[in-house]
Protein backbone atom coordinates (compact mmCIF):
# COMPACT_ATOMS: atom_id res chain seq x y z
CA UNK A 1 0.00 0.00 0.00
CA UNK A 2 0.88 3.93 0.37
CA UNK A 3 3.43 4.71 2.82
CA UNK A 4 1.61 7.94 3.85
CA UNK A 5 -1.42 6.00 4.82
CA UNK A 6 0.45 3.57 7.06
CA UNK A 7 0.36 6.01 9.90
CA UNK A 8 -2.90 6.89 9.61
CA UNK A 9 -4.00 3.27 9.59
CA UNK A 10 -1.93 2.55 13.08
CA UNK A 11 -3.56 5.82 14.59
CA UNK A 12 -7.42 4.83 13.66
CA UNK A 13 -6.44 0.81 15.06
CA UNK A 14 -4.98 2.40 18.36
CA UNK A 15 -7.45 5.73 18.90
CA UNK A 16 -10.98 5.22 19.68
CA UNK A 17 -12.04 8.57 19.41
CA UNK A 18 -10.47 8.96 16.16
CA UNK A 19 -12.15 5.96 14.14
CA UNK A 20 -15.30 7.32 15.94
CA UNK A 21 -15.04 10.64 14.40
CA UNK A 22 -14.62 9.19 11.02
CA UNK A 23 -17.28 7.10 10.92
CA UNK A 24 -19.01 10.34 12.36
CA UNK A 25 -18.18 11.67 9.16
CA UNK A 26 -18.56 9.28 7.36
CA UNK A 27 -22.29 8.73 8.64
CA UNK A 28 -22.82 12.60 8.33
CA UNK A 29 -21.34 12.28 4.36
CA UNK A 30 -24.04 9.39 4.00
CA UNK A 31 -27.14 11.12 5.31
CA UNK A 32 -26.26 14.38 3.19
CA UNK A 33 -25.71 12.63 0.51
CA UNK A 34 -29.50 10.52 1.08
CA UNK A 35 -31.19 14.12 1.56
CA UNK A 36 -29.76 15.77 -1.38
CA UNK A 37 -31.13 12.45 -3.22
CA UNK A 38 -34.57 12.81 -2.07
CA UNK A 39 -34.51 16.51 -2.53
CA UNK A 40 -33.46 15.64 -6.08
CA UNK A 41 -36.44 13.14 -6.30
CA UNK A 42 -38.92 15.55 -5.03
CA UNK A 43 -38.23 18.46 -7.79
CA UNK A 44 -38.13 15.61 -10.62
CA UNK A 45 -41.68 14.50 -9.17
CA UNK A 46 -43.00 17.94 -8.97
CA UNK A 47 -41.71 18.81 -12.58
CA UNK A 48 -43.01 15.44 -13.93
CA UNK A 49 -46.58 16.55 -12.17
CA UNK A 50 -46.45 20.10 -13.86
CA UNK A 51 -45.66 18.13 -16.72
CA UNK A 52 -48.10 15.91 -16.88
CA UNK A 53 -50.82 18.80 -15.61
CA UNK A 54 -49.38 20.54 -18.54
CA UNK A 55 -49.98 17.56 -21.12
CA UNK A 56 -53.41 16.92 -19.90
CA UNK A 57 -54.22 20.49 -20.59
CA UNK A 58 -52.99 20.75 -23.60
CA UNK A 59 -54.97 17.74 -24.98
CA UNK A 60 -57.92 19.23 -23.49
CA UNK A 61 -57.34 22.57 -25.52
CA UNK A 62 -56.54 20.29 -28.88
CA UNK A 63 -60.02 18.13 -28.30
CA UNK A 64 -61.89 21.48 -28.41
CA UNK A 65 -63.82 21.65 -31.92
CA UNK A 66 -64.62 25.43 -32.25
CA UNK A 67 -61.30 26.10 -33.43
CA UNK A 68 -62.09 26.34 -36.86
CA UNK A 69 -64.85 29.14 -35.77
CA UNK A 70 -62.94 30.93 -34.08
CA UNK A 71 -59.72 31.03 -37.14
CA UNK A 72 -62.93 31.66 -39.64
CA UNK A 73 -63.85 34.76 -37.21
CA UNK A 74 -60.61 35.78 -36.61
CA UNK A 75 -59.91 35.88 -40.67
CA UNK A 76 -63.50 37.88 -40.78
CA UNK A 77 -62.00 40.81 -38.03
CA UNK A 78 -58.46 41.01 -39.32
CA UNK A 79 -60.48 41.04 -42.76
CA UNK A 80 -62.67 44.26 -41.50
CA UNK A 81 -59.57 46.02 -40.00
CA UNK A 82 -57.39 46.09 -42.89
CA UNK A 83 -60.57 47.16 -45.01
CA UNK A 84 -60.49 49.98 -42.58
CA UNK A 85 -56.44 51.19 -43.20
CA UNK A 86 -55.57 54.03 -45.49
CA UNK A 87 -53.66 53.04 -48.65
CA UNK A 88 -50.57 54.17 -50.24
CA UNK A 89 -47.86 53.20 -52.74
CA UNK A 90 -44.83 54.57 -50.21
CA UNK A 91 -44.40 55.55 -47.08
CA UNK A 92 -44.08 59.15 -48.48
CA UNK A 93 -47.54 58.95 -49.98
CA UNK A 94 -49.16 57.63 -46.86
CA UNK A 95 -47.08 60.52 -45.25
CA UNK A 96 -48.81 63.22 -47.67
CA UNK A 97 -52.25 61.48 -48.34
CA UNK A 98 -52.21 62.23 -44.43
CA UNK A 99 -51.09 65.69 -44.29
CA UNK A 100 -53.39 66.49 -46.56
CA UNK A 101 -56.45 64.70 -45.14
CA UNK A 102 -55.92 66.93 -42.17
CA UNK A 103 -54.91 70.01 -43.71
CA UNK A 104 -58.81 69.72 -45.74
CA UNK A 105 -60.06 68.95 -42.38
CA UNK A 106 -58.86 72.46 -40.36
CA UNK A 107 -59.71 74.20 -43.48
CA UNK A 108 -63.40 73.02 -43.87
CA UNK A 109 -63.99 73.34 -40.03
CA UNK A 110 -62.20 77.11 -39.73
CA UNK A 111 -59.50 75.63 -37.54
CA UNK A 112 -56.63 78.10 -36.71
CA UNK A 113 -53.72 76.05 -37.33
CA UNK A 114 -50.74 77.20 -36.43
CA UNK A 115 -48.87 73.97 -36.84
CA UNK A 116 -49.12 70.59 -38.39
CA UNK A 117 -46.18 68.13 -38.06
CA UNK A 118 -46.52 64.85 -39.85
CA UNK A 119 -43.89 62.68 -38.97
CA UNK A 120 -42.02 60.03 -41.62
CA UNK A 121 -44.38 57.02 -42.13
CA UNK A 122 -42.71 54.07 -39.70
CA UNK A 123 -43.39 50.25 -40.16
CA UNK A 124 -45.68 48.23 -37.92
CA UNK A 125 -43.69 45.77 -35.69
CA UNK A 126 -44.60 42.21 -36.81
CA UNK A 127 -46.74 43.58 -39.84
CA UNK A 128 -45.02 43.96 -43.23
CA UNK A 129 -46.87 46.59 -45.49
CA UNK A 130 -48.15 48.45 -42.64
CA UNK A 131 -47.20 51.91 -41.62
CA UNK A 132 -47.83 54.18 -38.94
CA UNK A 133 -47.91 58.21 -39.80
CA UNK A 134 -47.85 60.33 -36.79
CA UNK A 135 -48.98 63.87 -36.86
CA UNK A 136 -49.21 67.04 -34.64
CA UNK A 137 -51.11 69.85 -35.05
CA UNK A 138 -51.09 72.73 -33.04
CA UNK A 139 -53.57 75.50 -33.20
CA UNK A 140 -56.32 78.26 -32.22
CA UNK A 141 -60.38 76.36 -31.61
CA UNK A 142 -63.44 77.12 -30.38
CA UNK A 143 -65.25 74.58 -28.54
CA UNK A 144 -67.41 73.90 -31.82
CA UNK A 145 -64.95 73.61 -34.22
CA UNK A 146 -62.87 71.45 -31.95
CA UNK A 147 -65.85 68.71 -31.08
CA UNK A 148 -66.26 68.72 -34.53
CA UNK A 149 -62.78 67.87 -35.32
CA UNK A 150 -62.82 65.02 -33.18
CA UNK A 151 -66.36 63.94 -34.60
CA UNK A 152 -64.45 63.62 -38.08
CA UNK A 153 -61.36 61.33 -36.70
CA UNK A 154 -63.89 59.24 -35.17
CA UNK A 155 -66.12 58.88 -37.86
CA UNK A 156 -63.52 58.30 -40.34
CA UNK A 157 -63.75 55.25 -42.57
CA UNK A 158 -60.30 55.17 -42.37
CA UNK A 159 -58.70 54.29 -38.70
CA UNK A 160 -57.23 57.18 -37.06
CA UNK A 161 -56.60 56.90 -33.85
CA UNK A 162 -56.19 60.33 -31.62
CA UNK A 163 -53.45 59.71 -28.92
CA UNK A 164 -53.43 62.61 -27.04
CA UNK A 165 -55.31 65.73 -26.71
CA UNK A 166 -54.40 68.76 -24.57
CA UNK A 167 -56.54 71.97 -24.15
CA UNK A 168 -55.20 75.52 -22.53
CA UNK A 169 -56.00 78.83 -22.96
CA UNK A 170 -53.17 81.19 -23.14
CA UNK A 171 -53.66 85.01 -23.93
CA UNK A 172 -57.53 84.83 -24.03
CA UNK A 173 -57.50 82.29 -26.33
CA UNK A 174 -58.26 78.57 -26.29
CA UNK A 175 -55.38 76.54 -27.71
CA UNK A 176 -55.13 72.64 -28.44
CA UNK A 177 -52.43 70.39 -29.18
CA UNK A 178 -53.58 66.78 -30.50
CA UNK A 179 -51.38 64.14 -31.78
CA UNK A 180 -52.93 61.58 -33.97
CA UNK A 181 -52.09 58.53 -35.97
CA UNK A 182 -53.13 56.81 -38.93
CA UNK A 183 -52.38 53.14 -40.58
CA UNK A 184 -51.76 52.54 -43.97
CA UNK A 185 -51.15 49.32 -45.85
CA UNK A 186 -48.92 48.69 -49.21
CA UNK A 187 -51.70 49.48 -52.39
CA UNK A 188 -51.73 46.23 -54.18
CA UNK A 189 -52.21 46.36 -57.96
CA UNK A 190 -54.75 44.71 -59.85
Amino acid sequence: MFKFLTPLIGELRSNTRLRLGVWLIVGLLFGYSIMLLNDYRLKTQQEYTRVVARLSQLQTIANQSQWLDRTVKIQQVREKVQGQLWSANTKGLAQATFQQWLRTITKQLKIDTKRLQVDPALDVVKHKDIWQVTAKIRGNFTSKNLIAFLLKIATNPSIVVTEMLDVYESREELRFVVIVKAYFKLETKI
